[in-house]
C-alpha cells in the first residue's frame, strides 16, 4: 500500500544527486582483505543503478583532508571511513613534536572527526540539511558515536545530541550523523555482537538506506514541495541559462548605463531570475503538488484519531471535547464559502467532559476554534503557536538568510528598534524610489510608522524573528521622520563590533541624544506596500460632530 513515507522517499530519491565517499582503502589493491576493505567499483556500481552520482576519494596526505572537507560540503550525503591512515607528508619534514607523535599512536577517528567538525561548523552548512554516515569496519559503533559527539561539543557546537532510540546516531535540527558497519566479514562480527547485525549494510543496501534516513529527516508536505521544486530547477538548469543567454549582455549593460544608480541593474536580475523560478514551478504544476491524496496519507501517519479538548477565547481549556478523526479533518480541508459554517457542519456534536452529555457545537465555539486554534486540529504539541509564528515569518519576512557580506540598506519594509525612546519599534514606509540615488554626503529624511509590542492574546500585524508581536499605531501622531546620510546612493547599515548586530545611524540626533536604529527584519515588498497604503488611507478620514443617533445607525 502506498503511504506518505513512500511518497516522500520518491521525492528524496529525485532530489539527492551526489554522494561522496572518503576512505583510505579506496582503490588500494594489496591483496589483503579484511573488515576495513572498501571496493570503490562495487559502491559506484550500486549507486549508478540508483541513479545517483557517486564520488569516491582516497586521501593520501594530511592536506587532502582539508581539500576533501570542502568537496564534502557540496555533496548531499557524505560517507566517511572511521580509520583513515595517511602517508607522512614530506612538506612537514622531520620536525614533528611529541604531541603529534602521541596523536599518531591511535589514528582512528582523528581525521574523520576533523571532517565532521568542518561540515557541521561551516557557515554555508550551518542550517543546511545534511546526512553524514561513518561507514566503518570497527565493531564498537556506539563508542564511535560518543567520540564524535564529544568532539563536536568541544568545538563549541551544542546543538547536537545522541539519539535516545539509536545510540549510534547523533542528531540536530537539520543534521544527522550515523555510524554503521561495513559488510566485510559482517557475519563473523555479528556473531560475536548480535546488536551489530542491524547496523551492518552491504554496498547494495546503502542507496536504499540513505534514501530512508534522508526521508526521515525531511518527510513533510512543505519540505516535499520545496525539494520537488528545487529538483525541477536543477533539471532545467540549461533551459534557465539559455533564457539568460550571453547575447543579452549588451542589452543589460545598455539598461545599466541609463540608470542614475547603476547597482539597481543587479536588483532587476534578481527579480527576473526569481520570476523565472516561479514560472517554472507553476508550469510544472507543482503549485498542485500537495493534493488531497498526499494530505490524507500525511494525516494517517502524523495525526492520531482521538477526543480533543476545545479552547476558550482566553486560551484556557473548555469543558467540551470533539472527536478528531481523519474524515473530519478531510472535510474541514474542503473548500466552502463560509468557513465557520463549515466547522459547525463538519464537527456536528461535542461532548461535555464531566457529564458526558452530547450537544451540537455552537457557532461561538466553532469561531474560536477556527480563528485561534485551527492548528490544534493537526498537532498535539503543547505550544503550537511556535509553529504558527514560524509560518507567519516565512510568509512576511523578506530574507530567510542573512549573509555577513549582504549589503543592507534602509527602504520600505525595514523594521528597526530605537536604542533610545524606550526601545520603540518602527517600520520604514519610504518608497523605494525615494530611498535610493542619494548624492554624495546628501542627507535625506526617512518616514517611519511607530509600532507597539502587544501581548500574546492581542491582535497584531506581524512578528519579529524572535516572536514578538508588533501592531501598527495608526494615528497621525505616530509618524516620525529621521534624517540619514547616504553612502553609494543609499543608507547602508553598520555593524556593532561588540554585539555583531546591524544598525542604522542618523546623521542628526534628536535633542542632541545619541540614537541608533537596530535592524530587526525586512518585510516582503507587497506586504510592506499594503501597510503603507492602509496607513495612508486612514489619514484621509474626516472627523466631524453629528447627531449621535444618526452616527450609530450608519
Amino acid at each position: 500500500m502506498d503511504n506518505f513515507s513512500a511518497h516522500s522517499e520518491r521525492v528524496v530519491n529525485k532530489f539527492i544527486q551526489s554522494v561522496i565517499f572518503i576512505d583510505d582503502k579506496a582503490y588500494s589493491n594489496n591483496g589483503h582483505r579484511d573488515q576495513h576493505e572498501f571496493d570503490a567499483q562495487s559502491i559506484t556500481s550500486a549507486f549508478s543503478k540508483d541513479g545517483k552520482i557517486c564520488a569516491v576519494y582516497r586521501p593520501i596526505i594530511e592536506n587532502d583532508i582539508e581539500l576533501l572537507s570542502e568537496i564534502a560540503k557540496k555533496s548531499d550525503v557524505a560517507i566517511l571511513d572511521w580509520q583513515i591512515v595517511l602517508e607522512s607528508d614530506p612538506a612537514k619534514g622531520d620536525n614533528d613534536n611529541d604531541e603529534d607523535d602521541e596523536e599518531e599512536d591511535d589514528i582512528r577517528g582523528v581525521y574523520t572527526k576533523r571532517i565532521i567538525q568542518s561540515l557541521v561548523s561551516a557557515s554555508e552548512c550551518e542550517h543546511s540539511i545534511k546526512l553524514i554516515i561513518v561507514y566503518t569496519g570497527e565493531t564498537d559503533l556506539q563508542n564511535i558515536a560518543i567520540e564524535i559527539h564529544s568532539s563536536i561539543e568541544k568545538s563549541g557546537i551544542d546543538s547536537f545530541s545522541i539519539c535516545e532510540s539509536d545510540l549510534c546516531t547523533i542528531i540536530s535540527d537539520s543534521c544527522k550523523i550515523m555510524v554503521i558497519g561495513k559488510s566485510n566479514g559482517g557475519e563473523d562480527r555479528a556473531r560475536h555482537n548480535p546488536a551489530l547485525r542491524s547496523k551492518i549494510k552491504t554496498y547494495d543496501e546503502l542507496p536504499g538506506f540513505i534514501s530512508k534516513e534522508f526521508t526521515a529527516m525531511t518527510a513533510g508536505l512543505l519540505s516535499n514541495f520545496a525539494m520537488e521544486s528545487l529538483t525541477e530547477i536543477r533539471q532545467n538548469f540549461h533551459h534557465i541559462v539559455r533564457k539568460f543567454s550571453k547575447e543579452l549582455d549588451s542589452a543589460y549593460l545598455a539598461h545599466q548605463v541609463l540608470l542614475p544608480n547603476t547597482d539597481d541593474a543587479n536588483e532587476l536580475l534578481v527579480n527576473l531570475l526569481g520570476d523565472t523560478f516561479t514560472s517554472m514551478i507553476r508550469y510544472k504544476q507543482l503549485n498542485r503538488a500537495i493534493d488531497k491524496r498526499h494530505i490524507e496519507q500525511w494525516l494517517k501517519e502524523n495525526v492520531d484519531e482521538k477526543s480533543k479538548a476545545l479552547y476558550k477565547a482566553d486560551g484556557s481549556i473548555d469543558s467540551f471535547t470533539y472527536e478528531r478523526t481523519h474524515d473530519l479533518l478531510l472535510k474541514l480541508l474542503d473548500s466552502h464559502p463560509n468557513v465557520i459554517e463549515k466547522f459547525v457542519n463538519s464537527i456536528g456534536t461535542i461532548k461535555k467532559i464531566q457529564s458526558g452529555d452530547v450537544q451540537s457545537i455552537s457557532k461561538g465555539i466553532a469561531t474560536t476554534l477556527a480563528s485561534k486554534y485551527a492548528i490544534t486540529l493537526f498537532t498535539d504539541i503543547e505550544q503550537p503557536e511556535y509553529i504558527n509564528k514560524k509560518f507567519a515569518n516565512l510568509c512576511y519576512h523578506k530574507h530567510a538568510f542573512m549573509h555577513p557580506d549582504y549589503i543592507l540598506f534602509l527602504s520600505m519594509g525595514t523594521v528597526v528598534k530605537s536604542t533610545s525612546d524606550h526601545g520603540k519599534y518602527y517600520i520604514c514606509i519610504q518608497q523605494r524610489c525615494d530611498s535610493v540615488r542619494l548624492g554624495v554626503d546628501e542627507s535625506r529624511r526617512f518616514l517611519f510608522i511607530s509600532l507597539s509590542e502587544v501581548n500574546a492574546m492581542a491582535s497584531f500585524n506581524f512578528l519579529t524573528p524572535d516572536g514578538r508581536k508588533l501592531k501598527i499605531e495608526r494615528g497621525t501622531y505616530s509618524l516620525r521622520t529621521v534624517k540619514f546620510k547616504g553612502s553609494n546612493g543609499v543608507v547602508t547599515s553598520k555593524i556593532c563590533m561588540e554585539t555583531g548586530k546591524r544598525f542604522f545611524e542618523p546623521s542628526h540626533y534628536c535633542d542632541g541624544i545619541p540614537e541608533r536604529f537596530e535592524f530587526i527584519v525586512e518585510l516582503k515588498e507587497l506586504y510592506a506596500q499594503r501597510i503603507a497604503e492602509e496607513y495612508s488611507s486612514g489619514l484621509s478620514r474626516v472627523g466631524l460632530d453629528e447627531p449621535e443617533w444618526v452616527r450609530l445607525l450608519n
